[in-house]
């Protein structure tokens, strides 16, 4: 039996990590939110507790991200190019996984952001 070394492990995550950001469009989308939000964190100086939300929201869109790209791609590896409703179902399932991730994300960030620019617009507007 073959056994990896740690590095040799965190190399073989990493490629697939790279492999998702560089063929699913979905991930870039995802990881430009992600960083929009880390920076509005910053911006707006949230508490640690809130920057704790916002960066675990993220980390379970990725998560969910990869998940899809994974199952997506085994699914079409054992069944091939034809269509079939079951492999369609299968695959629309995860990509729902995807959803509720990025609408938890999304929930987490009106909660943490939204009053905060609610009185940063109302402060511009004053101007």
């Amino acid at each position: 039996m073959y056994r990896r070394t740690l590095l040799q492990s965190f190399r073989l995550a990493l490629d697939g990590i790279l492999f998702v950001v560089r063929n699913e469009r979905n991930m870039k989308i995802h990881l430009v939110f992600g960083a929009a939000a880390v920076a509005l964190c910053l911006f707006l100086k949230v508490t640690p507790i809130e920057f704790i939300f916002i960066v675990f929201s993220i980390a379970l869109v990725l998560i969910a991200e990869t998940a899809n790209t994974a199952f997506e791609l085994l699914l079409d590896f054992v069944h091939g190019d034809r269509y079939h409703p079951d492999v369609k179902l299968l695959k629309d399932i995860v990509a729902g996984g995807v959803f509720i991730a990025s609408a938890n994300a999304f929930v987490i960030g009106v909660i943490v952001f939204g009053s905060r620019l609610l009185h940063l617009t109302m402060d511009l507007c004053r101007f």
